[in-house]
């Protein structure tokens, strides 16, 4: 595979793509009263969250599903749409100190053979957001992004079978096998090409973007190693200041959790700030890290406990083969949320209501809200009127930016000009 630094990572030149501001490295001055959240509300069901907007990326009957590209606007709108009460998804901070949404540890590109492999890290917003664009528009073969998305069983007309993904969990309980034979990574890396695409966005556009009403969980993502007990605290900063920046400035109103799979990560969220909650992510063990406090729910519950955080988010599955630890952590005063394939059968989300989770997030949002029937309708329209305000604003715009008469046309030219790319 080859390998691209910081020094020689893509470099282009994309005129069509507006420099983000430079975010501050700073950390926000703490706020004394925390944000009401979704949190704190209590329903029928427990509130649903899209996974990365409308699902992962997973490929399903030999295509990739769903058709939104994940992390996207595009998706997250979409997501909105369905009537979602909020959305999960994974933020990365650039070289130039933009956070933008991202979910892999590194960004490929170009021959999914022998792909060209660089972290976010190292590249510039302006270099991120390009290499998201040439890949939606498929102008560039040679800078299209790749991916390795996992298999997925085949769904039925009503979306993913949560049914099997439960049976797949009983099965592991009484076994040494895993609950992996349901989804498996996928044998090679192939181009990344939805049905319905989208370039990749800052955390900054997403605030410009998706209706006021619907509530943001943000992953801070860390690309460190799994062998890695404890990220240094520069790692930390260089992550948390910028994306606290952003939120101060652009959240307004918005309902905002914050997440992270780092237990010193979610440490430094709370320290710096207490408008917003921030919760701890917990694989329940189900993958090895060298920090003990990853390593189990309970581990997880006395993080949150030891650090006054909001609550956890933990693996379905593993709540599923550990049910008494709801009981657990509500006993501690904490918010639970889950998230996972399994979320997706409605048995198990309404079984997650009556253990007390308080949220779930899911990547078949499209066909849990449609077997719910009026669930979300509100919110629905509430985010159609929004996005239909975004839509109109662009077109006037648009019109506005009009080259005036007698001005050759630029309609099918190519806006980005390449100075050299690593391929």
């Amino acid at each position: 595979m080859a390998a691209a630094t910081a020094s020689a990572a893509v470099r282009m030149v994309a005129p069509a793509v507006v420099e983000p501001q430079q975010a501050s490295a700073a950390i926000l001055t703490p706020v004394p009263q925390q944000t009401r959240s979704f949190l704190d509300s209590q329903g029928a069901l427990p509130a649903l969250g899209g996974h990365r907007g409308m699902g992962a990326n997973v490929i399903r009957n030999g295509n990739l599903a769903p058709a939104w590209r994940e992390n996207t606007i595009r998706s997250f709108q979409a997501a909105a749409a369905s009537g979602a009460t909020f959305v999960e998804f994974d933020v990365q901070v650039t070289s130039d100190g933009v956070p933008v949404v991202w979910h892999d540890n590194l960004v490929e590109y170009g021959d999914p053979a022998r792909p060209t492999q660089c972290a976010v890290v190292d590249l510039t917003a302006a270099e991120f957001q390009a290499l998201g664009s040439l890949s939606a528009s498929g102008k560039c073969q040679q800078l299209a992004v790749v991916r390795r998305f996992k298999r997925a069983a085949p769904s039925g007309a009503g979306g993913l079978d949560g049914a099997a993904v439960l049976q797949a969990v009983a099965a592991a309980a009484d076994s040494s096998a895993g609950a992996t034979a349901y989804v498996v990574p996928a044998a090679a890396r192939q181009r990344w090409c939805c049905e319905a695409d989208d370039g990749f966005p800052t955390l900054e556009q997403l605030f410009s973007s998706l209706p006021p009403q619907l509530a943001f969980n943000i992953e801070v993502k860390m690309a460190t190693p799994d062998e890695l007990a404890v990220t240094p605290e520069a790692e930390i900063q260089r992550m948390v200041g910028p994306i606290l920046e952003v939120v101060g400035r652009c959240g307004g109103d918005r309902q905002v959790v914050f997440s992270s799979f780092d237990p010193d990560v979610c440490r430094a969220l709370r320290a710096a700030q207490q408008q917003h909650s921030v919760m701890f992510l917990s694989t329940g063990g189900r993958d090895w890290h060298a920090d003990a406090r990853r390593m189990s729910i309970a581990a997880a519950i006395e993080e949150a406990c030891a650090h006054q955080l909001s609550g956890v988010v933990v693996d379905s599955g593993a709540l599923h083969t550990c049910p008494e630890v709801a009981e657990l952590a509500r006993s501690r005063g904490l918010k639970l949320l889950t998230y996972g394939l399994e979320n997706d059968s409605l048995e198990w989300v309404l079984c997650q209501q009556r253990m007390g989770v308080t949220g779930v997030i899911v990547d078949d949002l499209q066909g849990l809200t449609a077997v719910l029937g009026g669930a979300g309708r509100e919110g629905a329209a509430a985010a159609a009127g929004f996005m239909g305000q975004v839509a109109a604003a662009a077109a006037a715009s648009a019109v506005q930016q009009q080259a005036p008469a007698g001005m050759p046309s630029m309609h099918g030219a190519s806006t980005t000009q390449f100075v050299s790319a690593v391929v």
